[in-house]
């Protein structure tokens, strides 16, 4: 197994990433999510894929992710797209087949991407339709007299047995453009015609409840299926459904490139 850690002239946190496994024609573009968190929280799920598969895998540290929160709170959209603009050509280059997947954000990005590029298929894992955290509804107007919100990374760091690596805070204003994400998320799901998987956990309290019917409903796919995630919260770091989403993605898998 090959592992290439590229870093940009910046200081990145040990373990965010990015992260790049070299293998077969077979090409995973994986996303991560946007709460904090850096390419750690997929790599588990990438490292398994490439080591018993052989697929050619990439997992990108978006802009803003993995250094400091300052630099979370200054990163625009575009930023995140242009850098996965690039990191779809550079796939492109090398792989036949291309699969495109991410958690959460990531999940939304993908979904955005996919009406304008023709994967071979696509992945979502706790994609959100709608934010549930009540925090989210009033951030517009808190952001205003806070630029930053606390979060539970020791919690986070015992949960996943110390291989959480993200930030302790986050700044107010990502919940705008995770908003903006999600509203042209929905305007290009009836576009999308690849084949697609979609997971959600059935104890996710962060996103609402019906995100995951409400994207395959109205996702264009023919070949789409949904797997429920019974014992799931958000979080993809040590996963207690991890056996599944594995075993799941890569019959997903098989069936499109085979």
């Amino acid at each position: 197994m090959t592992e290439i850690i590229v870093r940009k002239n910046r200081k990145v946190l040990p373990g965010a990433g990015p992260f790049y496994f070299e293998g077969n024609k077979i090409g995973i573009l994986m996303i991560h999510g946007g709460g904090g968190g850096t390419c750690a929280d997929l790599k588990p799920l990438a490292e398994e894929l490439h080591t018993k598969f052989g697929y050619t895998i990439y997992v990108p540290l978006l802009p803003g992710y993995g250094t400091t929160p300052q630099d979370l709170k200054n990163v625009t959209i575009n930023e995140w797209k242009k850098t996965l603009d690039r990191e779809i050509s550079r796939i492109n280059q090398k792989c036949e087949k291309i699969i495109v997947g991410g958690h959460s954000m990531g999940g939304v990005l993908t979904l955005i991407f996919a009406s304008s590029y023709s994967f071979d298929g696509i992945f979502t894992i706790s994609a959100p339709f709608g934010i549930k955290r009540i925090a989210a509804k009033f951030a517009p107007f808190f952001k205003i007299f806070v630029k930053f919100y606390p979060l539970k990374w020791n919690v986070l760091e015992k949960e996943t047995n110390g291989k959480w690596v993200g930030y302790k805070k986050i700044p107010l204003n990502l919940v705008t453009k995770i908003n903006k994400l999600l509203k042209e998320m929905k305007q290009t799901l009836p576009k999308i015609d690849c084949p697609a998987i979609l997971f959600q956990g059935g104890l996710d309290l962060d996103i609402k409840s019906k995100s995951l019917n409400e994207i395959f409903n109205r996702i264009g796919s023919k070949n789409k299926r949904k797997v429920w995630l019974e014992n799931s919260g958000h979080s993809i770091l040590d996963n207690p459904d991890h056996t599944r989403i594995f075993s799941e993605l890569v019959k997903f898998i098989s069936e499109i490139c085979n």
